[in-house]
């Protein structure tokens, strides 16, 4: 199996549906019934790759799916929670200051004066108006949310994996 790196967060597995193996499950896909064109995906936690197929009906970015491999409800409540990745060859190359939500988390952000690590992008949210990161600071474990821009975040650099927020930023 390739490098965990070169795979990307494209939905993740919210509850079995039906006894026969169905999952919920919700997809970060801009349309979300594009999460099954990355075919086959990898459920966090295991070496399986596993293909995914539209099984039924959809509800905002939440779709009914069937994975082959899992034949009732006890298996796929082992799944709850998890993400599901997709390879990134199968992903159109990004233009500048673009970036795939998974390359930012965990990021560690550093004031652009200071140069001190304020803390680590927890999770990144859209709801409607651009995305936010959440920072959870180091020093108080408090979260901070600032709007991703290139205002607020100059420079990003996924292999360091380092942004720099402006102090003007907080």
């Amino acid at each position: 199996m390739e490098h965990f790196d070169s795979w990307v967060i494209v939905g993740q597995i919210i509850k079995p549906f039906g006894v026969s193996g169905q999952l919920k499950i919700r997809s970060f896909c801009e349309n979300p019934l594009s999460i099954i064109d990355y075919n086959p995906l990898l459920i966090e936690g295991t070496n399986e790759l596993v293909y995914i197929s539209k099984d039924g009906i959809r509800k905002d970015t939440h779709l009914i799916v069937r994975i082959p491999s899992l034949r009732n409800k006890e298996t796929s409540e082992r799944l709850i929670g998890r993400k599901l990745f997709a390879n990134r060859k199968k992903f159109s190359k990004l233009s500048d200051y673009e970036f795939y939500f998974s390359d930012l988390e965990n990021c560690v952000v550093y004031d652009n004066i200071t140069n001190k690590a304020l803390g680590k992008v927890q999770a990144i949210h859209n709801f409607g108006a651009g995305e936010l990161l959440e920072i959870s600071k180091f020093d108080d474990n408090n979260s901070l949310i600032l709007h991703f821009n290139k205002e607020n975040f100059p420079i990003v650099d996924i292999k360091l994996r380092k942004i720099i927020a402006n102090s003007s930023g907080e």
